[in-house]
């Protein structure tokens, strides 16, 4: 692998702060940086480093996840699952240099519920040759003209998570809620992207082709992966409950999935999460087509966390096949997120 030096991050962290501009900017003027959550699993913030970053990507690669938090401007939800650190467009700038990402895909973190309006004016700031987004909308209470208004500024996907609350909904109740949603985002070609755990996909494995709207499911569609017995890599995916239904749905053409969050998915302790090998591999010979890359920043919950060894890992997965390396990092999500305007 080749390394920036010292020099070129240092240019890069310049470029980023113009690439967003000052309406990132909090109001005081001033950016902060915050201690982790008790919770998180590593010390550092990844942003707050710069001093190392991997190339290899192709060029115009996409980050298609990642979340924008500022919990001193826009505090989060009194019933807030964790406590995020500020995490702003700026900082994410400088992060997306570093792993030589050039667009983004922001999604609407859960501390948020509905209110989007971090995530637009995070939009705004990167604006619509760099940025999509990806909200959450209570279909009740939003009316066409909203969605209008954030197709116009790069919106292009609505959120329905059911993993961050720990929610288990009624499969019928469920079945209602994507039908809603796929009903309102079917005129602007918004992708319906689902958080939920993979054993879920059986029972949605008829029901998501006839939504009419391209699916994403979030980070590997949230194996339960087993624990390791022997050697992680000789694990067959296609035991882990979903799984096959899952590949189903993406060989069908309009069911997408995220190569993100393998840490929240391993069993295996510190920071080597060899054993989501299998699975990656099993996705990459069999949906080539369908699959994106989403570095996940900030990490929520385990905020400080390191992205950067395992997308070298992936880098390394992919050696020697260009052509899916080019898909996974780039032509995939220019696919998937309608991205005909974002320049590359």
């Amino acid at each position: 692998m080749k390394f920036f030096s010292n020099a070129q991050c240092y240019y890069g962290f310049l470029q980023a702060a113009l690439l967003v501009g000052t309406s990132a900017m909090p109001a005081d003027g001033r950016y902060r940086s915050s201690m982790p959550d008790s919770r998180s699993m590593v010390g550092q913030r990844t942003v707050s480093s710069c001093n190392v970053s991997i190339t290899g990507m192709p060029d115009g690669a996409w980050d298609s996840h990642l979340h924008v938090l500022d919990p001193v401007r826009y505090p989060p939800l009194p019933d807030a699952e964790y406590k995020p650190g500020v995490h702003t467009v700026w900082d994410n700038a400088i992060f997306e240099h570093s792993i030589s990402c050039e667009h983004v895909v922001m999604v609407q973190p859960s501390v948020y519920g509905t209110d989007n309006t971090l995530l637009i004016e995070s939009l705004r700031a990167y604006g619509p040759e760099r940025a999509r987004g990806v909200v959450v909308f209570d279909v009740a209470d939003t009316p066409r003209a909203q969605l209008e208004d954030w197709d116009s500024i790069g919106v292009r996907g609505a959120r329905i998570n059911l993993q961050s609350h720990n929610t288990s909904e009624p499969i019928e109740k469920l079945k209602e809620m994507l039908k809603q949603h796929a009903d309102a985002i079917r005129p602007f070609g918004w992708v319906l992207q689902l958080y939920a755990r993979m054993e879920v996909i059986p029972s949605l494995e008829t029901f998501i082709p006839t939504l009419g709207v391209r699916v994403a499911f979030d980070h590997f569609g949230y194996p339960a992966m087993p624990k390791p017995s022997g050697n992680p890599q000789n694990l067959d995916p296609y035991r882990i409950d979903g799984f096959g239904a899952l590949v189903r749905l993406l060989q069908q053409g309009e069911t997408w999935v995220k190569i993100s969050g393998a840490y929240r998915l391993s069993k295996l302790p510190g920071l080597d999460y060899r054993d989501m090998d299998p699975v990656a591999r099993e996705l990459f010979r069999v949906v080539p087509s369908r699959l994106v890359y989403g570095s996940d920043w900030p990490h929520t919950r385990f905020e400080g966390l390191n992205i950067k060894p395992w997308n070298a890992h992936l880098l390394d997965l992919t050696e020697g096949d260009e052509e899916l390396r080019r898909k996974l990092f780039r032509e995939n999500a220019r696919e998937l997120w309608s991205s005909e305007g974002c320049s590359s």
